[in-house]
């Protein structure tokens, strides 16, 4: 009773939210009516009333109901002439049936003929979603103009420009103002690659763009495409999608006012040109970055798949290696993946082994030191008799992650050592530059506050790193120089935990 408590006040709540927002999108929409009958060239609504029946369903068909009842008022109160009490009513019961059947008619569409949940991660499923933007509104126009027809506050020479203007004020609203909404709630696939000031330089370039274009009408709207091209590329989809709907709103609101190349003979003309134009701008946005997303879907299903087989891999390496020349690709990637520790993604004991000598020669060829750093988890048994194995492997996996933060080469090498035990290689890396590396792990792995409240160092995890450098020569031995490293971490545990010994 109680979870049917919260849900019905949610429910409440969430239409309430609805009918205000929509309210003011009606009242922001009849700032751009340009025809009889009170028909705006834009109408916000729709972008407003597809995302939420798309995801609530009729649950929502009260607050647009209350929504477009009051927010109608005005509207349907300054028709001239002045329409009848029953006309009124007439006329504003056929646009809550239109403004509730549009949506409703998108949304079975996009889940009749989407073969995807999520609509703008597929090409195919953006295809539908375009279809149903501009198929739905078609049925909403035909009722919403037809009533103002009957009601005498359109004649029937302006009927088709009016079904024409309302029909594409709501397809275009979709398709501009919507994906935001709905790429909102699905689940990001492409991560973001623009830092915040390579942000801010765009922002800055796309706003110069749109003052050149609408403040002082210059033919420069191509420039619009690279901006939002990068946009993207560098940016996840609903960031993506969000500065298409900013580049149209200000266009809109720009050309709604008089300013901008696309101002024609008259406001509606110049608003469905416009508004046609963002659109292209819009679907291409949409289309490429739903072949992004699919690439990216494919990356990680592979990915996935690689990972699964890598039991396979031990289990059926005499297989392998008879057919070691039909398969000599698949072997290495697979030879990949076995030298990596599945849990914490950095190398294993192995490959840790075998890269060390391979280091140890190379350094001794070129006669250039050589760095070992030994790195342990200070007190990880009473860790994991504390939070249990699972948060303990999530512990494991939160410190090779900041390794991977700190090294500063590619040639460097993390390894999995055994247990909590981690290894690092540095190539041509003195004992001051291997302190400075030592040095800065400790620091962010404190800055991770992994709790861990029976240490007897800290309340968060801390590390213990034992460090060596050596110039190898002929008469050096391996063994030695890792016996080395493994001192000093004892030395490290001796002294306290939670720092770095150095032996030479």
């Amino acid at each position: 009773m109680k979870n049917q408590s919260q849900k019905g006040h949610k429910l409440v709540f969430l239409n309430g939210g609805i009918a205000i927002a929509y309210i003011i999108a009606i009242q922001i929409s009849h700032a751009f009516t340009t025809l009889p009958g009170e028909v705006a060239s834009v109408w916000f609504p729709s972008a407003i009333t597809l995302p939420m029946v798309y995801y609530y369903g009729t649950k929502v068909f009260s607050g647009i109901i209350i929504g477009s009842i009051i927010g109608l008022i005005p509207a349907l109160s300054s028709l001239d002439p002045p329409l009848s009490f029953i006309n009124s009513l007439l006329l504003n019961t056929v646009c809550i049936i239109a403004n509730c059947l549009q949506p409703w008619l998108a949304r079975y569409l996009l889940n009749k003929f989407s073969r995807h949940q999520e609509i703008f991660t597929h090409v195919s499923s953006v295809l539908v979603f375009i279809v149903a933007s501009f198929f739905a509104p078609l049925i909403s126009a035909m009722l919403g103009v037809t009533g103002l027809l009957i009601v005498n506050a359109l004649t029937i020479r302006e009927y088709p420009l009016a079904f024409i203007t309302w029909w594409l004020a709501s397809a275009l609203a979709h398709i501009l103002f919507s994906p935001p909404m709905i790429i909102y709630r699905e689940k990001e696939v492409l991560h973001q690659k623009a830092n915040y000031g390579e942000i801010i330089i765009n922002l800055s370039i796309l706003c110069f763009i749109c003052i050149i274009i609408f403040q002082f009408a210059y033919p420069l709207e191509y420039l619009l495409l690279p901006i939002l091209i990068w946009g993207v590329f560098r940016l996840n989809r609903w960031n993506s999608s969000l500065l298409v709907s900013f580049v149209a709103f200000v266009a809109i609101t720009a050309t709604g006012k008089g300013y901008g190349i696309f101002v024609k003979n008259s406001v509606n003309e110049s608003l469905m040109l416009l508004q046609s134009f963002t659109a292209m701008l819009s679907l291409t946005t949409l289309i490429l970055s739903a072949v992004l997303s699919e690439r990216q879907i494919a990356q990680q299903s592979l990915k996935e798949t690689l990972e699964n087989l890598e039991i396979k891999v031990f289990e059926r390496t005499r297989e392998l290696t008879q057919a070691q020349l039909n398969l000599k690709h698949a072997n290495y990637t697979l030879e990949k993946m076995a030298n990596t520790d599945s849990l914490t993604q950095v190398a294993n004991r192995r490959y840790f082994d075998r890269r060390l000598r391979e280091e140890w020669h190379n350094m001794l060829v070129m006669a250039q030191p050589l760095s070992l750093l030994l790195i342990d988890i200070d007190c990880f048994k009473q860790y994991n008799d504390t939070y249990g194995h699972p948060q303990g492997d999530d512990c494991l996996i939160q410190v090779a992650q900041t390794f991977k933060s700190v090294i500063r080469h590619n040639s460097d090498c993390i390894a999995r050592y055994g247990g909590e035990e981690f290894a690092i290689i540095l190539p041509n890396t003195n004992q001051q530059e291997a302190q400075i590396v030592a040095n800065k792990i400790l620091q962010e792995v404190r800055k991770l506050k992994i709790d861990h409240k029976t240490s007897t160092v800290l309340k968060f995890v801390t590390l213990s790193i034992g460090v060596t450098t050596s110039i190898p020569q002929v008469d050096d031995s391996l063994d030695n120089f890792v016996t080395k490293a493994d001192k000093a971490l004892y030395q490290a545990k001796q002294q306290g935990r939670d720092r770095f010994v150095i032996l030479v």
